[in-house]
């Protein structure tokens, strides 16, 4: 290790050091009573943003307490609120904000147009301090996590400029450039790399960056599959991966920007694995690698199996938390067993039991109120013009950390279905999946399950190897302990019996490609495992195995 990198870890332990005192400390003392935090945070954006068009209509001035904001303020939808934001930036407006957006953070619409989010300069000291107790408890938790080079797969901070000039870009790419300064210099992947809209070659671009490095100590990235991609990459073209890496090699004008310098003794080293590529593995590729961050719940769940079977015993899967384009919804306070609370001192949280939503009864409660065990759907009032927004998020409270419930995020509101009555939703499907991976002793990457009303039945499309006859009924068993209804129905035969199609290698990536040519975000971009036969545009019939 060299003398800079000796300095730059030594520069991190004082950071650190730091945080611990000025702002960790103070934050666990808070998790002691997070309900006095939500009642003063609610009071201060209320009284913030009283003078809004918003603020007026709604009579946010007059509102005393959570009981007259619950009663004074109905749960609004992205929809309801765009044509404020949309006001307010052509006319620098107060319509839903006091402070003026320097930015946007653009995510997909339900109605096809993006949703723009608000970002105000505020908005982006929330990041930074995010970022502040986020990483430090990685640090804390994992002492060597950042000794080495840092690999932040995310989209671009900005993407590009509204009419008006003000930039717009991800979620991730602001979270990347929100982290601590002495993190930053840890980063080596050249920002530019995410712009590239090519989906394969920017793969090939990721993984020759990543190859170069030996000093990795950490991954981050959203969604497992983009690492587990990246590794799939590597393997499939090492050898014109290492040839491309060799300076002496003339690049081929396909190529829209430089492959990375590196050492001397890292190309020989890589060289030496050309015709051997069954010896590749993660350990031999970054020894010093301690943790992948990522997200580890909803339908991101059914691929840890396969990410911990690649990664070397001792790496840790560090739960990334409960996070959206919208707003920050959680912070991994442990590292170690990945309990995530609620950001609870930058978001007021209402949440409605799951059973209460679907009979139509929005019975909110607050944090203190939450039940372990139980699911509810999230409404957040954020300190940059999000009010009771209903972002369709169904989480699950999995205990205390002092006197905060801990949350993780189950699926997205839509992936339910119902047929017959039996209100399926995706988290059954992923636990039976789940099941039935365990069973049969492999993994399935790719799969979605359709439903057809009119054919009253449910089709799996899986890319695997046909599996025996008996699998179809061994899913619908899993299912069933999940899902009463769903079992009953099955008994009575108001449902058909579940078809398994089982689809040919490649079919996962053909469906990736084609959601985002229909306009999905390649950093955002994620499968939803149950949709309606109606909602899925691909067509699969091309991809099913003879």
């Amino acid at each position: 290790m060299g003398i800079f990198t000796l300095g730059q870890n030594a520069k991190i332990h004082a950071h650190m050091s730091g945080v611990k005192h000025r702002w960790w400390r103070p934050f666990i003392k808070k998790t002691h009573n997070p309900q006095a935090v939500q009642k003063a945070l609610l009071e201060r954006i209320l009284a913030h943003q009283a003078e809004t068009t918003f603020g007026e209509k709604h009579r946010l001035s007059q509102l005393r307490g959570y009981h007259e904001f619950r009663l004074g303020v109905p749960i609004h939808t992205y929809e309801d609120l765009r044509p404020y934001v949309q006001t307010q930036e052509e006319t620098n407006s107060r319509e839903l904000n006091r402070d003026q957006p320097v930015s946007y953070a653009m995510t997909s619409g339900t109605t096809g147009k993006p949703k723009t989010i608000p970002i105000l300069q505020g908005t982006r000291q929330i990041l930074q301090h995010y970022q502040l107790l986020s990483t430090y408890a990685q640090y804390r938790g994992i002492p060597k996590i950042f000794q080495g080079k840092l690999l932040v797969l995310s989209g671009q901070e900005v993407e590009g400029y509204l009419e008006s000039g003000k930039p717009f870009g991800s979620m991730s790419g602001l979270l990347s450039a929100a982290l601590p300064l002495v993190l930053q210099t840890k980063q080596f992947l050249p920002k530019a790399i995410q712009g590239i809209t090519d989906y394969q070659q920017k793969y090939q671009y990721l993984t020759a960056w990543a190859l170069s490095e030996p000093d990795l100590s950490v991954v981050a990235t959203a969604n497992p599959s983009t690492f587990l991609k990246l590794l799939e990459v590597g393997r499939q073209n090492f050898s014109q991966l290492v040839e491309q890496l060799d300076p002496n090699c003339k690049q081929s004008p396909d190529w829209i920007a430089q492959f990375p310098n590196l050492s001397r003794k890292r190309l020989r080293y890589l060289q030496s694995f050309i015709g051997h590529e069954e010896q590749l593995s993660v350990e031999a590729l970054w020894p010093k690698l301690q943790a992948v961050v990522t997200w580890t719940d909803g339908n991101c769940g059914v691929l840890i199996p396969k990410l911990k079977s690649r990664l070397p015993a001792d790496v840790a899967i560090v739960e990334m938390g409960y996070l959206s384009s919208e707003f920050l919804g959680s912070l991994n306070v442990d590292v170690q067993t990945n309990q995530c609370i609620p950001t609870f001192q930058e978001n007021f949280f209402e949440f409605v039991e799951q059973t209460d939503w679907d009979a139509d009864r929005h019975n909110a409660v607050t944090l203190e109120e939450l039940e372990p065990g139980k699911h509810y759907y999230v409404l957040v009032t954020t300190m940059n013009g999000l009010y009771r927004y209903f972002i369709n998020d169904l989480i699950e409270v999995t205990g205390w950390f002092q006197k905060t419930p801990t949350i993780r995020f189950v699926q997205k509101g839509k992936g339910v279905t119902n047929v017959t009555g039996e209100k399926l939703y995706e988290f059954h499907v992923i636990e039976a999946v789940k099941a039935i991976q365990k069973a049969y002793d492999t993994t399935m990457e790719f799969y979605i399950m359709v439903a057809d009303p009119l054919a009253l039945q449910y089709t799996l499309y899986l890319e695997h190897p046909p599996l025996d006859f008996f699998v179809g009924h061994k899913l619908e068993e899993e299912i069933g302990m999940g899902n009463v209804e769903y079992q009953v129905k099955r008994a009575s035969e108001r449902l058909q019996p579940l078809r398994v199609v089982y689809l040919q290698p490649g079919t996962g990536d053909a469906y990736k490609t084609h959601c985002l040519q229909q306009g999905q975000r390649d950093d955002q971009f994620k499968v939803v495992k149950l949709q309606y036969a109606k909602d899925c545009s691909f067509n699969f019939a091309p991809y099913i195995r003879e």
